[in-house]
């Protein structure tokens, strides 16, 4: 086993890609999860799979970032305590969070209605604004108008799919190929919720940008990989 290789190093900021509805709506027929399985969503510029994710209705990328994308993992251990030991004698796991945490630099509503945690349907468009990839239904007047929704009890909230794509350390291939440059490494998230307070500014020499945390939430249909996965991959 080769030690200090500086091939292993990751550098550089990631695009994110949002699903454009709910992830639970009926009508996506089909599954993020098979299509990762099977190649077919190409991230990287080259998009040399069959079908490229930037090509793909069901997702949309948000643009430019700043600061990166932050991926917290915190599990909560409680300790089991003992007369004999000073310590504890074991630790068990009693809870556990996941947060993937950016910051979106492109003001579109799309952003916005993604940062406010809202349905798809809370943007409303007309004719005008048909180049648009907007899900909500036409207005008789105004081209495109997010609505800032209250909510009600019993409204399930808004989860989304979320894909992230970076550089990917060195790795070898089943048949003992040493991946390219065209090597990447995925992202996966199944179950996305906006869950913190976010804020954005107009200034006259700031930028505006679009902090927004999500809370993953597992799936209990895939065991193992409840949240979602990481995949190193050669698309080429």
């Amino acid at each position: 086993m080769a030690f200090n290789n500086a091939k292993n190093i990751i550098v550089g900021a990631a695009p994110v890609f949002i699903s454009t509805k709910d992830s639970t709506d009926a009508t996506y027929a089909a599954d993020f999860e098979n299509l990762l399985d099977a190649g077919h969503i190409a991230f990287t510029a080259n998009q040399t799979a069959s079908t490229p994710l930037a090509a793909s209705a069901k997702v949309r990328n948000v643009g430019f970032t700043n600061n990166g994308l932050q991926i917290t993992y915190n599990p909560t251990f409680e300790d089991v305590t003992v007369d004999q030991l000073l310590d504890a004698a074991k630790l068990f796991k009693s809870a556990m969070q996941v947060m993937i945490m950016t910051e979106m630099t492109e003001g579109t509503l799309q952003n916005v209605l993604t940062v406010f945690g809202q349905g798809a349907s809370t943007i409303k468009k007309n004719a005008a604004a048909s180049s648009e990839n907007y899900a909500g239904p036409a207005t008789s007047a105004g081209d495109l108008t997010l609505g800032l929704e209250a909510g009600a009890l019993g409204i399930a909230p808004t989860e989304r799919q979320l894909f992230a794509v970076g550089q990917a350390p060195t790795f070898k291939t089943v048949s003992g190929t040493e991946s390219s440059a065209n090597s990447e490494r995925v992202y996966y998230a199944r179950r996305v919720l906006s869950v913190q307070q976010t804020q954005f500014t107009l200034a006259r020499n700031t930028p505006t940008t679009f902090p927004v945390t999500f809370r993953l939430l597992p799936d209990a249909n895939y065991v193992g990989a409840e949240y979602g996965k990481i995949i190193d991959r050669i698309i080429a």
